[in-house]
């Protein structure tokens, strides 16, 4: 007796989804991919779509680089950009996010077999400035610390020799931009007192000081408070399950403020 096909085991559900079963030329889809290895796909983080055509010419204002970059197409939110020059897409791609315009465009490379209808921006990585530290207090482990809490800690702004930064310490932070940007840290000194530091993201150039996210304006928002109220408590929630903190509260001082944006390192 034969084995059963594909075609046989379908008959048992004649309802489900079904077609042909084909495949691509393996040859003609290496040729294909030579060019968009040299692509990086771009998600434009903000409430407007820019045409592609607008987007061409802000690149090409904002990016002083070897070769061309061309914007080569778009889906929704999602854009691909196609480099002549290697290093100019590891450059591009390393470096983001990139402010173009106001909106933040989050660049990864290309990789095989994706499918853009199926992308789902799940992180973004900035870099933070941690302002109000007290001069003693400037110290890697400690920024290090505040780097796992805000998110997955990548890498900080370090220097040893002097002079040195004394303005503020920065890190490097994969944070969720689907959830409130956190706002600032208390820190309780060694004399008992208690201060606030401030986080300020860079290349963020629009967020809500209503909800907290990147992407928009408070003018723009359009989240009811119960929706920021379930935002905030599942930060606090994630936080407090997995460091075990206890939050400060100051009744008298906005959550979400200006200056939680840093406007530093160009577009």
């Amino acid at each position: 007796m034969a084995a059963s096909s594909d075609d046989d085991l379908d008959l048992h559900a004649p309802l489900a989804r079904h077609g042909p079963v084909i495949q691509a030329n393996s040859e003609d889809v290496a040729i294909q991919r030579e060019y968009w290895h040299m692509c990086a796909i771009g998600f434009l983080l903000d409430y407007r779509r820019f045409s592609m055509p607008h987007l061409q010419q802000l690149i090409n204002n904002a990016w002083h680089i070897r070769g061309n970059v061309t914007v080569v197409g778009r889906n929704s939110h999602y854009y691909i950009l196609h480099f002549d020059v290697l290093d100019d897409l590891l450059y591009i791609c390393g470096e983001g996010p990139w402010a173009l315009d106001g909106a933040l465009l989050v660049l990864e490379r290309w990789r095989n077999n994706i499918v853009l209808d199926g992308l789902q921006l799940n992180f973004v990585s900035l870099w933070i400035q941690l302002h109000g530290l007290p001069l003693e207090y400037h110290h890697p482990d400690l920024a290090i610390h505040m780097g796992h809490i805000l998110g997955v800690y990548e890498r900080i702004d370090w220097n040893r020799n002097l002079p040195r930064n004394i303005r503020f310490m920065r890190i490097r932070v994969r944070v969720d931009p689907w959830l409130p940007l956190m706002a600032s840290f208390m820190l309780k000194l060694d004399n008992r007192d208690r201060i606030w530091i401030q986080c300020r993201y860079e290349r963020v150039h629009k967020l809500s000081t209503k909800c907290g996210l990147i992407g928009h304006s408070c003018a723009q928002c359009t989240y009811l408070m119960e929706d920021i109220e379930q935002f905030l408590h599942r930060q606090r929630q994630r936080i407090q399950q997995r460091f075990h903190l206890h939050y400060g509260f100051n009744p008298l001082e906005p959550n979400f403020v200006n200056e939680m944006r840093a406007f530093y390192n160009g577009p």
